[in-house]
Parts: C-alpha cells; sequence; structure tokens
C-alpha cells in the first residue's frame, strides 16, 4: 500500500484555474475523501491523481515515486502507477458475467487461468459477491453493481483507490449500506482510499480526514470531528451540516477560549476560539445545540416561533430572534406552534472567519 503526496498542485483549463496551488499528504492506510460542492475541483485533482488530466503545475507522489511534474518533466501514465478506479457509473460491461467482468484486467496482462480465478473469487468473497460469479449485470441490483466496479479495481491489487462519487447513482437506503460496506472493505484490507463526494454525510460517515475544497482550493483539512465542532471558516460552517451565523456584539479572544456577547448583552457563552486569528467574525451555532423553552432562565433569549415542522425524532424550528431568524432542531418532548413565544439557550458555538 502508498500514501500520496500532492505538492502546489495546479490545472488551468485555459483561463479558468480549476485547482489552485493545493498541497496534502494522504497517509498510508488512510480514508481521504475531497469533499465539496459542484465545480470545487474536487474530481479534477482526483484525474490528475491518477494520470488522467495532466496538471499544469506541482508535483504527485504515489508512495516515495513521483509520478507527475511538469518542472522535471515527469509524467508516469495511469496504467503504471499502480492504482484501482472505480467511477459515479458503474461501467460494468452488459455482455460478460460478473467473473469476466471483473477477470478482465487480469486477461489484459495476460496472467496464467488458474491464477486468474483465484483472485477473481478471493475477490468476489471480499465485497460479498461470492455465488453471483456466473450472472449478468443486468441481473444484479445497483449495489451488486458497484460492487462489480470495486471488484474489479481490487482484483489488480492497487495500492491506491480512487472513487469518484460511486454511490450518486443509488437510492438513499442503498447508498446508506454501500457506504459502510465501503469502509468496512477497506479497513479489512488496508488500502489507501481517496473518495470524491458532495454529500456530507457520505463524507463524515466514512472518512478518516476530509479536506474540503471550494473554488480549486482547500478550505480545511481535518477529522469529521473536527471538521464539523471546528470549522475553519464560514464556508466549511455551512457546508458541513445545518449552521446558523448569528452577528455578536463583542467578543474577548483568549488562547484558548473566547468569550462571546450577543443580543445586547442578554446571552453570554464561552466557546473555543476561531482558528484564523485575523479577519472578521461571525459565530456559528448549530440548529442541534440550541434548547428551546417555554420560560426564561439565566442567559436565553425571547423569540417567536415563525415556523414548526414535525420531522418524526425531531422538530425543526424557525425563530425569529431581535431581527434574526434562527434553525432549533429539538426532541418532541414539549411542541411549539407557530406563533408561539419562547426562550432560546445555547449550548454550544464557535466562532470562524468569514
Amino acid at each position: 500500500m502508498a500514501g500520496i503526496r500532492i505538492i502546489n498542485l495546479v490545472k488551468k483549463f485555459g483561463e479558468v484555474t480549476a485547482v489552485d496551488h493545493i498541497n496534502l499528504d494522504i497517509k498510508d492506510g488512510e480514508f481521504m475523501t475531497l469533499l465539496g460542492p459542484s465545480g470545487c475541483g474536487k474530481t479534477t485533482t482526483l484525474r490528475m491523481i491518477a494520470g488522467l488530466e495532466v496538471p499544469t503545475d506541482g508535483e504527485i507522489y504515489i508512495g516515495d515515486k513521483l509520478v507527475s511534474s511538469p518542472s522535471k518533466g515527469i509524467f508516469i501514465p495511469p496504467e503504471q502507477r499502480n492504482i484501482g478506479m472505480v467511477f459515479q457509473n458503474y461501467a460494468v460491461w452488459p455482455h460478460m458475467t460478473v467473473f469476466d467482468n471483473v477477470a478482465y484486467p487480469l486477461k489484459i496482462r495476460k496472467l496464467p487461468k488458474d491464477e486468474i480465478e483465484k483472485k477473481v473469487m478471493r475477490v468476489l468473497e471480499m465485497v460479498r459477491l461470492k455465488g453471483f460469479e456466473n450472472r449478468y449485470p443486468h441481473q444484479l441490483s445497483g449495489g451488486q453493481q458497484q460492487r462489480v466496479a470495486l471488484a474489479r479495481a481490487l482484483v489488480m491489487e492497487p495500492e491506491v483507490m480512487l472513487l469518484d462519487e460511486p454511490l450518486s447513482n443509488l437510492d438513499a437506503k442503498l447508498r446508506e449500506e454501500m457506504r459502510f460496506e465501503i469502509k468496512d472493505l477497506q479497513r479489512k484490507i488496508g488500502i489507501t482510499i481517496v473518495y470524491v463526494t458532495h454529500d456530507q454525510a457520505e463524507a463524515m460517515a466514512m472518512s478518516d480526514r476530509i479536506a474540503v475544497m471550494e473554488k480549486g482550493r482547500i478550505h480545511q483539512i481535518g477529522s469529521p470531528w473536527e471538521i464539523y465542532k471546528r470549522p475553519a471558516d464560514a464556508f466549511v460552517a455551512g457546508f458541513i451540516g445545518l449552521a446558523n451565523f448569528l452577528k455578536f456584539d463583542k467578543a474577548k479572544i483568549e488562547e484558548n477560549h473566547a468569550e462571546v456577547t450577543l443580543f445586547g448583552g442578554k446571552v453570554k457563552i464561552t466557546c473555543a476560539p476561531p482558528l484564523k486569528k485575523k479577519g472578521e467574525l461571525i459565530l456559528v451555532v448549530r440548529p442541534s445545540e440550541i434548547d428551546i423553552l417555554k420560560n426564561p432562565e439565566p442567559n436565553t433569549v425571547e423569540g417567536i416561533v415563525k415556523r414548526a415542522t414535525f420531522l418524526g425524532d425531531i422538530v425543526d424550528y424557525l425563530v425569529q430572534v431581535e431581527g434574526q431568524e434562527i434553525r432549533v432542531q429539538s426532541k418532541p418532548t414539549e411542541i411549539f406552534n407557530t406563533g408561539s413565544k419562547v426562550y432560546l439557550k445555547i449550548n454550544h458555538a464557535t466562532l470562524v472567519n468569514l
């Protein structure tokens, strides 16, 4: 297996800079997700790692091997990079059985027949498709077809697996099941995976670390917990989960904490300091980190319910508070109707840069 190192990577398409001097160090055996909206450069980055796009500048290492460096005149073609790749569409051949689909890259390399059979059956067992080897793609579910694509990539015993939105064509339930299957498989074989998605829940559920991208740049790299609880800026906070962005009166920032006053002094909270020390700040509060109360308590602020949506295990509220609209998500122990006077208590918040 191998890690990946990306140094000052740039990709331009004419006057458009798709990837803008990004740096990324992916550890051997790590599950790294490139997360961001459409057009942020994540797929272009993946394609440069794969060798399907030639960088404009920068360097890419797979393990200790420099596979791409325009300044040094180095470009190793995809077939020599020892990678496996799974795309958004399954790309399984409809006229071939499961066995033949998975065996195809081994046949291209002209491996002995008995070795091909041994490798294919081992990887089919790994992706839970043993017993399906004689079926054709039209006889499989979407999830099973995606597992065929995974098996075909794994049968080459690559050092790195690159997955580009592999679950986006599946329905919601199957997508959730496949998240856990891919993660379990990665743990079992210890392979390095670089995964591209715009789905924040997918990234949070599967990743060891996440690189959040926008406009060709990386805003933050961290574990799912770090990205969610300590976002580096307003873009990351807004892209990962629901977030309220609240104006505040003043903030006293110390080395290890910050004291923030808002709503004219009615509410005072202590929170973590911003990760970046300079620039304009805003307070981020997750809807789940606010209590909605019938009666006032110390350190609460009054508001009016503008909308209440029952979602089964939670009620999603929109509350008007002194000119600001605040989302609150609460367990339905007591439901407040539209127009009700309520009091909000903020339990956790984060200061971030705009």
